[in-house]
């Protein structure tokens, strides 16, 4: 008698699985999407702390070799080489708190008192070479914690 009411429940069951059937598939879409942004994502993260890693040890290379030019330096570019190497010495520190604002704090790349120890020497051979002194002291001191930083950060690599 009433026969209309008998398909109505299979039509509402029809549009529910086509309901069901398309949810699902935005949803595959929208997993392969964010999956794509997290490989994406994970790869200029690497590709990051490798340029970041790479710099840190240039810098040190750099710090390096202009403490060994300050060592056999004549005296009368002196303050030039002293002013080169504080300004590698102020990169390697930037890159640190580039690495703690990146992956948190605490992490570094060099050690932040070898560092402060450079900064120390320099400034006292800064002031001892505007007095007149003589720096051989401090130069090989400058010298050897500049290669205490070289080697943790090849260590560290």
């Amino acid at each position: 008698m009433y026969s209309f009411q008998a398909n109505a429940g299979k039509r509402k069951t029809k549009q529910r699985m086509r309901l069901l059937y398309f949810i699902i598939f935005l949803l595959i879409i929208l997993l392969a999407g964010v999956t794509f942004s997290y490989l994406k994502g994970r790869g200029i993260s690497e590709a990051t702390g490798e340029a970041i890693v790479a710099r840190v040890l240039s810098e040190a290379s750099e710090a390096q070799s202009a403490a060994y030019r300050l060592t056999q330096s004549s005296g009368s570019n002196t303050m030039t080489l002293l002013s080169t190497l504080r300004s590698h010495i102020y990169a390697l520190e930037c890159l640190n708190t580039l690495a703690a604002g990146i992956y948190g704090a605490g992490t570094t790349l060099t050690d932040p008192e070898l560092l402060d120890a450079c900064q120390e020497t320099l400034t006292e051979c800064e002031t001892r070479l505007q007095a007149g002194s003589v720096l051989t002291t401090q130069m090989n001191t400058l010298k050897e914690t500049v290669d205490q930083i070289v080697m943790s950060g090849s260590v560290a690599q």
